[in-house]
């Protein structure tokens, strides 16, 4: 698995990046507290918080003396790391071969570890990635000599510059570019699923719509798991309608229906797939059909998934408008900036549609102020540079 033939010309798995060992942050963390913290990079809330308590200083996990691979369940994996692939670990412990799935694995220690590292790692997890960057920047990788450990640092570097690029702004060619060489340095990594994850957003954002969709198939065609699967056919049907190819994007959401929906992840992923379709319909269809479909799944679906409710208001903002109802379209828009602020690219996109509306009920200071807040904590999104 490589991507030695994929080129950028120069340039949710985010779902799986490994989590703290703590194993009872959860309780520590209120639920305002989890929300906050797992947003950036798609973990779900029981692991990310565990990032969040580290970051708090609580007590944690003395400094191993061996490798340690952390599953998802259970307690560390002690040993000796002998080597992975995109899809597992080995680990020999008491000197026999132990081999975790990718998917099952919070995240993996190393006995030289530098404590910048350590922390970095943490920050990532708690989504704060220009901390983990400045973590990052005070290692000298000439004082590393293990190459695993000089693995995960490059890759850790990569993706602090591709997430910050996404966000803050910064150049996302050069970002690009950085986690490319990684994946081609380290194309057997654990972290395989991540990078081609970051590249297809990086690509997205750099307007590359094909090149996104290559590393975002990358992941469907070689991840092993439903899930995984599932949420790269998504990032593909997004990416190619951003490039206003609706009937491949509901073809690509529609693709997902068929699957079984053995967990409630996989339930969940449909219930966005479903979203997405009737967004596609839209456009090559009839709008008011689709903004029926919206409200009905609004209606009968868990107002806590914050995604889901974000994405399926701004599809019913995109289908008022497409309706040629702008006040509607507002309203739908405004849900998003009110209650799920906390999810940047859905709230990227809100901020730039209703710069827009405002303009058009003549609100020109509430215009001014979306746009401003776009630009001011989105710099990086694809909708700023709009």
């Amino acid at each position: 698995m490589s991507f030695h033939n994929l080129d950028l010309n120069g340039t949710s798995l985010m779902a799986r990046m490994h989590g703290s060992p703590l194993r009872t942050a959860e309780d520590m963390c209120s639920p305002q507290q989890r929300r906050s913290v797992c947003r950036s990079i798609g973990l779900p809330a029981s692991i990310k918080c565990m990032a969040f308590v580290m970051l708090l200083g609580l007590p944690g996990v003395a400094t191993a003396q061996f490798d340690q691979v952390y599953p998802l369940r259970g307690t560390p994996m002690n040993g000796e790391f002998v080597g992975s692939t995109p899809t597992a670990v080995t680990i020999k412990v008491q000197g026999t071969d132990r081999e975790i799935a990718v998917n099952e694995i919070r995240r993996l220690g190393f006995k030289e570890d530098p404590a910048e590292l350590k922390q970095a790692r943490a920050r990532v997890l708690a989504g704060d990635y220009q901390s983990a960057m400045d973590e990052l920047k005070k290692i000298n990788p000439a004082s590393v000599t293990r190459p695993i450990i000089l693995q995960d640092l490059q890759f850790y570097l990569a993706l602090c510059e591709g997430r910050l690029a996404l966000s803050s702004g910064g150049d996302k060619g050069r970002a690009a570019s950085s986690m490319l060489a990684f994946v081609r340095k380290a194309s057997k990594s654990h972290h395989f699923f991540t990078a081609a994850e970051t590249l297809g957003d990086l690509a997205v954002a750099l307007g590359k719509y094909p090149e996104a969709i290559k590393y975002y198939g990358a992941i469907s065609a070689q991840a092993p798991w439903p899930d995984y699967k599932m949420h790269a056919v998504m990032l593909e049907a997004r990416a190619l309608m951003a490039q206003k190819d609706f009937a491949g994007a509901e073809k690509k959401f529609a693709s997902l229906a068929g699957v079984s929906a053995a967990t409630a992840e996989i339930k969940r992923q449909q219930l966005l797939a479903q979203v997405g379709v009737a967004r596609c319909q839209a456009e090559t269809g009839s709008p008011d059909a689709s903004i029926a479909k919206i409200e009905k799944l609004i209606a009968e679906s868990d107002e806590s998934d914050a995604e889901l409710f974000g994405r399926a208001y701004n599809a019913l903002g995109a289908c008022y408008l497409k309706a040629n109802k702008p006040k509607e379209a507002l309203m739908a828009y405004l849900h998003v900036d009110v209650l799920f602020y906390d999810q940047p690219e859905i709230h990227a996109e809100a901020l730039y549609q209703l710069s827009k509306l405002w303009e058009q009920v003549k609100k020109t200071d509430r215009a001014v102020a979306a746009r401003n807040l776009l630009n001011d904590r989105y710099a990086g999104s694809r909708w700023a540079s709009m």
